[in-house]
């Protein structure tokens, strides 16, 4: 199997604390919800105590999301895998946006096996969590990274998946296809993007017109939908 495969999240855990031994004795409670943070809590309300660990949950969560990204950039998806899997491990559930950023580090390293194997790990069916647009954006964008070679019939097949499951496309979808036309010189496909764009009301941003205007027949062609 290849690193990164069979990546154990586990299941969440109880903000309710443990009584045990020496520890209910004499009034410290450990919550079973910090893992590695090793700290006691004495004498407070269990709400109040849920929120401390919530605190902690919810900071360690952004750290490991800075880290994996910082790691994306470093060509390093293994390493940015295995940073999700530290907050498992730490009981701390995972969230979309850490989630997504893994998969975006092995797009970075033009890994898209392992991207898959990621994506179906967390957001296949019956588990974790649900892929939302950017998720879905960021596969594309892996699956158009061949300038000479882009993976259509994945790219058609992601899009298929977010219509059924609900997902409606907006300028993060639709940039990422416009982007990946430009990149390939393939300008019809593009005017065809710019044609859903304006069949769903869909109005381009400052991105969309960033990537248009390196190509003239797309950049006239966005004109010609959207001009007042």
């Amino acid at each position: 199997r290849k690193q990164g495969e069979g990546i154990q999240l586990g299941g969440s855990r109880s903000g309710r604390v443990a009584r045990r031994g020496k520890e209910e004795e004499c009034g410290w409670r450990r919550s079973s919800h910090v893992g590695g943070l090793g700290v006691y809590l004495a004498g407070v309300e269990d709400d109040v105590e849920d929120e401390v660990v919530k605190m902690y949950n919810t900071k360690a969560l952004i750290q490991a999301t800075r880290r994996i990204k910082q790691l994306g950039r470093e060509k390093q998806p293994n390493m940015a895998i295995r940073t999700l899997a530290d907050l498992a491990n730490q009981g701390i559930q995972p969230d979309r946006i850490a989630a997504t950023a893994v998969i975006d580090a092995c797009v970075a390293s033009n890994k898209m096996d392992l991207a898959e194997n990621v994506f179906q790990e967390l957001f296949g069916s019956g588990n974790l969590m649900e892929p939302d647009e950017v998720t879905f954006s960021v596969l594309i964008k892996g699956y158009g990274q061949d300038v000479a070679n882009p993976k259509w019939a994945k790219i058609r097949q992601t899009l298929q998946t977010m219509e059924t499951d609900g997902i409606e496309l907006t300028t993060c979808t639709y940039n990422t296809l416009l982007e990946i036309c430009a990149t390939c010189n393939d300008w019809q496909r593009g005017m065809q993007v710019l044609d859903q764009m304006h069949d769903t009301s869909v109005a381009p941003d400052q991105m969309t017109l960033e990537i248009v205007k390196k190509k003239k027949t797309l950049r006239a062609h966005c004109k010609k939908l959207f001009s007042p």
